[in-house]
């Protein structure tokens, strides 16, 4: 092979080599595998890249693999469904909080107990506005001094503890440690009141 085919021959290969950008593009997408599944661009997005129609043929190949590689993860993705054991428990949740709002309580006090000194009891009436049954288990509270700092908190028991629609009842607690004063404040806890599990 004489000095010009040599020059010749060498001129092809480096008209098929490919550039130095071309370089860098392939080695970007020799990564993409590992990272474009989920992000795949849309067919319509495609930039067709490369020199030779061999080349964008390939490219266009690959694409549409990341594009088929997406929508069958899209396809296999599960769908939300809500068990009915959820909701049930929703609701229970919902009669519930409907129950509490219907509890009131009025006349809540601290009294002198006269043969304990420094001792006091709480009293109050609690009435049920629903239109059912409701056993209160205990009334919640606590009482703050003249600062609002806490001093105390504990539960009442009404009695009797099932109380009818409409119907009001007492509870009483005895504080052995707290004695009664003007500035107390006995505020209900949140929540303020514990009832049986077996309503309706």
């Amino acid at each position: 092979m004489n000095t010009r085919d040599k020059k010749a021959k060498s001129e092809m290969m480096n008209r098929n080599s490919p550039t130095p950008l071309l370089k860098a593009l392939l080695s970007l997408l020799a990564m993409l595998p590992l990272a474009l599944p989920t992000i795949a661009q849309a067919e319509q997005d495609i930039v067709i890249i490369g020199e030779t129609a061999a080349q964008n043929q390939q490219f266009q190949s690959y694409w549409q693999q990341l594009i088929n590689l997406k929508q069958s993860a899209e396809r296999a993705r599960p769908k939300s469904t809500v068990q009915p054991k959820y909701a049930a428990r929703d609701d229970r949740e919902v009669k519930l909080q409907k129950i509490l709002r219907n509890l009131k309580v009025e006349d809540i006090d601290l009294d002198y107990i006269i043969q304990l000194n420094g001792s006091s009891h709480l009293s109050g009436i609690l009435t049920n506005e629903n239109d059912q049954l409701v056993t209160v288990i205990a009334v919640n509270y606590e009482i703050l001094d003249r600062r609002g700092n806490l001093l105390q908190t504990g539960s009442a028991q009404p009695k009797p503890s099932t109380i009818g629609p409409g119907q009001s009842v007492t509870f009483a607690d005895t504080l052995w440690t707290i004695a009664p004063d003007e500035a107390y404040e006995v505020r209900l806890l949140d929540p303020a009141f514990q009832v049986s599990p077996d309503f309706e």
